[in-house]
């Protein structure tokens, strides 16, 4: 527990970080209140621009599970080990939740084409029809962010910058018409609280791997990352 304390103690990461993220996610939480679970979704998914859809398209890629872990491993694997392994086991740990509750536990709720039809923007063939909540990309990003704010927690205005973006690549989902913003909301705080339970129980250590595992970490990020963007922009655009 004295663990755990000591994360909210530490004045940047609580102030440039779990402030802003909490206060986004609060102001998403009331207009959901306000505008209910459909109409929430309309009012957000209708401010789009033509220009706007391959940004968003490709932000969203950000957040997916498979592309940021291989992106991860090819930035981080020679200085940054514990770090590395920390962010990949919070990706695989809130992924697994994720998916679980999509499948077992709320595996009767569709998504905003299925339900909404016409009034849903979309964006090229990336329709998405069933198992929408949580939001399991929203699930991976915060987890993420909220492992690299912590890490590095010495510089402010870095970790703004990820506190601003963890909703920002959440949005995508919403504008890209494939989750409700309670999807989104549910999806921030699963990934949020799986990566401050990691912060919490597993103790930093020391790895040295060889310097063939470096290489061969590298070359599988590479190869992964080329045929994730294939997939995907053959698939959906």
């Amino acid at each position: 527990m004295n663990r755990l304390i000591d994360i909210f103690r530490n004045r940047n990461f609580t102030a440039y970080y779990l402030l802003p993220l909490f206060l986004i996610w609060s102001c998403g939480a009331i207009f959901l209140l306000l505008f209910g679970y459909e109409l929430s979704f309309i009012r957000l998914n209708t401010m789009h621009k033509n220009w706007l859809d391959l940004p968003m398209m490709m932000l969203t890629m950000f957040a997916d599970a498979g592309f940021i872990s291989v992106l991860l491993i090819f930035l981080l694997i020679k200085r940054h080990a514990y770090e590395l392994i920390m962010l990949l086991i919070a990706i695989i740990l809130s992924g697994l939740l994720a998916q679980l509750l999509k499948h077992q536990v709320f595996d009767n709720w569709d998504r905003p084409p299925y339900l909404l039809k016409e009034q849903v923007h979309t964006v090229g063939k990336y329709i998405l029809n069933h198992h929408s909540f949580p939001s399991g990309h929203s699930t991976t990003i915060a987890a993420v962010f909220t492992i690299l704010a912590y890490f590095r927690r010495k510089y402010r205005w870095e970790i703004l910058i990820y506190a601003i973006l963890c909703p920002a690549v959440a949005f995508t989902r919403i504008y890209l018409g494939v989750h409700f913003l309670g999807d989104v909301i549910a999806g921030l705080a699963l990934g949020f609280l799986c990566s401050l339970m990691l912060l919490w129980l597993i103790k930093p250590f020391e790895l040295n791997p060889k310097p063939w595992v470096y290489i061969s970490l590298k070359i599988t990020a590479i190869i992964a990352a080329v045929i994730i963007l294939a997939e995907f922009f053959g698939k959906y655009l």
